[in-house]
């Protein structure tokens, strides 16, 4: 967990908490095509399987604990009112990749609040404007970036990412 020298404010009625999707929420499974084969594969890849869901990842049981305490307050109708808000900030896009994302959460029965798709753009100015209290991510890259504009930030270490960062 990489705590920032200046951290945002944050909200003190709202936890926010947000994701990165591969070798987070997800198996590496896609980061895997992609590091192999480049980005062409990976997008024919993610076609193919748009259908099948996607592995779990390290973090998806916490993501399921979060979300068992947000349908507490669904179920009284009380959803707008939910001190819990959970986020998909991935550098995956939505037009060509993230489909299977959103039809794997959908699998597992689980929910989102916002599901935000980068294109591989930097994720930190996303970050800054959710100001979540926690981010996860598998590369030290966005944890780091994360960390510099203000965001508690958690490294990951899973699949691929972490074998390549042992090279």
């Amino acid at each position: 967990m990489f705590t920032p020298e200046k951290m945002k404010e944050v909200s003190d009625t709202q936890l926010r908490v947000a994701f990165d999707g591969d070798a987070v929420l997800f198996s590496d499974e896609s980061k895997r095509i992609f590091k192999a084969h480049g980005l062409d594969k990976f997008f024919e890849h993610e076609k193919a399987h748009e259908n099948k869901p996607l592995d779990h990842g390290p973090l998806k049981g916490f993501l399921e604990a979060l979300g068992k305490l947000q349908r507490k307050f669904f179920d009284k109708g009380l959803r707008m009112d939910c001190p819990i808000r959970t986020y998909l900030v991935t550098a995956r896009s939505a037009a060509s990749s993230g489909t299977r994302a959103l039809k794997t959460l959908r699998s597992w029965g689980l929910e989102i609040d916002e599901a935000l798709f980068l294109a591989g753009t930097p994720k930190g100015p996303m970050l800054e404007k959710i100001r979540p209290h926690l981010f996860f991510d598998d590369q030290m890259f966005h944890v780091e970036g994360a960390a510099e504009l203000g965001t508690v930030a958690c490294h990951v270490p899973y699949g691929i990412a972490q074998r390549l960062a042992k090279k």
